[in-house]
């Protein structure tokens, strides 16, 4: 009875830590979210420039209002672009040499994606140098685009804290 008890109990233990392991991304998966990530940008931005051609918005002079927030938000798109890229690499190189990683390596590694998660919040949370009134209706493009912004840096964050468990801190 005993012996049917100890095996009923490891088999619950390892099927529980069998599904938490799967609701945790791998690094293919992860590797993946970040180009998702970078497609997912390089569409916006490009979508922003056809807004600026369409409405000629570089050829108006004094820059307008709606210029200046697309300028400042491609140069953030830019900016987190490259962050999910060096992202990508560190998940890259981790997935591909983990077996050398020493605890001082590991610790850089975390302080880098902590900086990463820092530096994306940073950008989020940075002010927008128009007026206020551009950014609050929600349904006009710059108020669409600011959003879409947003819930991407917010998903990307949300992502990395929940696949930092591919590292096995």
């Amino acid at each position: 009875m005993k012996r049917c008890l100890v095996a009923l109990t490891c088999v619950l233990v390892l099927a529980q830590a069998g599904q938490s392991r799967a609701d945790t991304p791998n690094m293919r998966q992860s590797i993946n979210y970040f180009m998702n990530y970078f497609n997912e940008a390089v569409v916006q931005a490009i979508h922003i420039r056809e807004i600026e051609e369409q409405d000629q918005l570089d050829q108006k002079r004094p820059y307008t209002q709606e210029y200046v927030f697309y300028s400042d938000l491609n140069a953030r798109i830019e900016k987190t672009l490259g962050l999910a890229l060096n992202l990508c690499d560190l998940y890259y190189i981790y997935n591909k040499t983990t077996y050398c990683f020493t605890k001082d390596e590991k610790n850089y590694l975390f302080d880098r994606i902590d900086n990463i998660l820092a530096t994306l919040q940073k950008v989020k949370e940075t002010p927008y140098n128009v007026d206020a009134s551009l950014l609050e209706d929600k349904k006009s493009p710059t108020g669409r685009n600011m959003a879409e912004f947003g819930d991407r840096i917010d998903k990307l964050r949300a992502f990395i804290k929940s696949s930092l468990v591919v590292f096995q801190r």
